[in-house]
């Protein structure tokens, strides 16, 4: 699984040099990918989320800057995505999701979410998770 979840994020990678880039379809990609492997609420997908192409700038305004806002923003998300594959090598594939929230304060963190948040929750889940899930409800 480990090998996967890096090939995932370093094919995220090149997505930013294609020359068909479009920052906002990379992010909802890459923040996809970040959710499946790390879950829901990894800060890296935030971050991603904030990454944004800002031609406002006054270093934009100057005729002698080296700012490049496309360049600045995929250089941003490449640390990111890095950061993430560094993690995965040092430390290993992170647990499944459904390990995240057994326990046993299961049923109480169950019962705190919104129906639409546990919609949410089990949608995103694999065969196998939901399998373990219930094995261990039923056990």
């Amino acid at each position: 699984m480990k090998s996967q979840y890096i090939k995932l994020l370093k094919k995220q990678i090149s997505k930013l040099e294609e020359d068909t880039f479009d920052l906002e379809a990379w992010k909802t990609s890459a923040i996809t990918v970040l959710h499946r492997i790390f879950g829901e609420t990894d800060p890296r997908a935030k971050q991603i989320e904030n990454l944004k192409i800002d031609y406002s700038s006054w270093a934009l305004r100057d005729s002698n800057s080296k700012y490049k806002p496309v360049e600045t923003a995929k250089l941003k998300g490449k640390e990111v995505l890095n950061t993430a594959i560094e993690e995965i090598e040092i430390f290993g594939a992170p647990e499944n999701h459904a390990a995240e929230v057994l326990g046993n304060d299961f049923a109480k963190k169950l019962q705190e979410m919104s129906e639409s948040e546990r919609k949410k929750y089990f949608d995103g889940m694999k065969k196998g998770e939901l399998v373990k899930l219930l094995m261990k409800l039923t056990s």
